[in-house]
C-alpha cells in the first residue's frame, strides 16, 4: 500500500546556553609545573604555546559536577529562548566526560532541569563529535515530526587528565611521552547546549540546511581517552586514567578525511567554498587549523577561533565558539555558516547553517 508522505519540518537553531569554567590556567603557568621535565628534555620555555597555540585555558573547580554544569547552560538555552525546560521532547548528553559508566549522565541533567516524564533522555559518545551527531539525531527526529524541541548538551572537564599527563610527564621525562601527551596539555573545560526546535513552534534563530559525514576506523588507535590497569602495580583494582594522541598522525589522515567529506558536504548543499561566509571549526590548535582550511579552500579570516584562550573542549568547542562568534557579531543574518568538526576515530561532520 503507497502511504502519503509525511511533511518535513525546518529545524531552527533556537538559542546556545553556555557555562564558562572559571579558573583560568595558562600554559606558561603548566610550563613551570613541568619545568623538571622540561630541563631533562632539552626544551625551552614558552614550546607548548609557540607549538599549539594555546595560550590559556579554562578548568573547572575540583569535584565540579558534570551534570549540574550542563544543566545550567540547559537552563541558559533555555532563558535565551523564552521556553520551558516542559516544552522539550528529547535531551541527548553528548560529552565524552561522563559521571559515571550508568545511567546515562542525560538523566541526572534531566532530573536537574526537573523536564517532562515523557522526555526522550539518552547519551551519545562520539569522541569530539558528539554534539554534532547530536544536532544531527535532533534534527533527524524533528524533521520527521516526532518531536518539536531537543536540548543537546555537552561538558568536558580537563583538569584530572592534564594533571595527570602533567605527574606521568616529571615521572618519566622522555620526548616521545612528550610528544603523545602535547595534544592532552592543551585541554580545556567548559559546558554547551544547544537548543533545537522545529519551525511549527518556531523560526526564530539559524536555520538547518543540511549536513555530511565521513569516517576512515583504521585510524581508531591514533587518539584514545580511557582507563587501564595500572603496569607498575600488579592489581587488576589499580586503574589509572590516560591520554595518548599521535598528533602528526591524527593531522595528516584528518586532513585526508576532512577533505573527502568536505567534497560530498559541497556536493549535497550545492555550494562552492566561496559560499560560505563564515565557518566555526572544531578548535584543535594552530598546526590543524593551518593546515585543514587551505586544503578546502577556505580562508582563515572567516573562521572564529576560541582554542588560543579556552583550548581545546573537546565536544563544546564548536557550540562554544559559535555562541561567543554570534556574541559578537561575527555571525551576521544572512550568511551561511558551516561547523567543520574532525574527531578521534577518525570520524568527521560538517553542518551548513543559515543564521539568522
Amino acid at each position: 500500500m503507497n502511504r502519503p508522505s509525511t511533511p518535513l519540518h525546518q529545524v531552527h537553531l533556537a538559542s546556545i546556553g553556555i557555562e564558562m569554567a572559571p579558573e583560568v590556567v595558562t600554559s606558561a603557568a603548566i610550563e613551570e609545573t613541568l619545568a623538571p621535565a622540561w630541563q631533562t628534555m632539552g626544551i625551552a620555555p614558552g614550546q607548548l604555546e609557540q607549538l599549539t597555540g594555546v595560550a590559556e585555558r579554562r578548568w573547572w573547580p575540583k569535584k565540579t559536577s558534570i551534570s549540574e554544569m550542563s544543566a545550567r547552560a540547559c537552563q541558559h538555552a533555555l532563558d535565551q529562548a523564552n521556553m520551558t525546560g516542559d516544552q522539550i521532547d528529547r535531551l541527548s548528553y553528548t560529552g565524552v566526560c561522563r559521571e559515571s559508566y550508568e545511567p546515562a549522565t542525560g538523566c541526572a541533567v534531566a532530573a536537574k532541569l526537573e523536564l517532562p516524564m515523557d522526555v526522550e533522555i539518552h547519551d551519545i559518545s562520539n569522541a569530539c563529535l558528539g554534539s554534532m551527531d547530536g544536532i544531527v539525531l535532533a534534527s533527524d527526529a524533528i524533521r520527521l515530526g516526532r518531536i518539536d524541541a531537543a536540548l543537546v548538551v555537552c561538558c568536558e572537564s580537563a583538569r584530572e587528565i592534564v594533571e595527570i599527563a602533567q605527574q606521568k610527564l616529571i615521572h618519566t621525562p622522555k620526548m616521545d611521552h612528550f610528544i603523545s601527551t602535547l595534544a592532552t596539555l592543551t585541554g580545556g573545560s567548559g559546558a554547551a547546549a544547544m537548543l533545537l526546535v522545529s519551525s511549527r513552534i518556531s523560526t526564530t534563530g539559524p536555520l538547518l540546511l543540511g549536513t555530511a559525514h565521513g569516517t576512515d576506523p583504521r585510524w581508531y588507535p591514533l587518539c584514545r581517552w580511557g582507563v587501564e590497569v595500572d603496569p607498575e602495580r600488579d592489581d587488576p583494582a589499580a586503574r589509572i586514567e590516560f591520554m595518548e594522541t599521535d598528533s602528526i598522525g591524527v593531522l595528516q589522515h584528518g586532513v585526508e578525511l576532512g577533505n573527502r567529506t568536505w567534497r560530498r558536504f559541497l556536493e549535497q548543499m550545492q555550494w562552492s567554498p566561496t559560499d560560505v561566509d563564515r565557518t566555526i571549526c572544531h578548535q584543535v590548535g594552530s598546526a590543524h587549523r593551518h593546515q585543514i582550511l587551505p586544503s578546502l579552500g577556505l580562508s582563515e579570516q572567516n573562521d572564529f577561533i576560541t582554542y588560543p584562550f579556552l583550548g581545546n573542549m573537546g565536544t563544546v568547542s564548536i557550540p562554544m565558539t559559535a555562541a561567543i562568534a554570534a556574541e559578537r557579531g561575527i555571525l551576521e543574518a544572512g550568511n551561511k555558516v558551516t561547523f567543520l568538526g574532525i574527531g578521534s576515530g577518525l570520524v568527521c561532520r560538517m553542518i551548513g547553517w543559515e543564521w539568522r
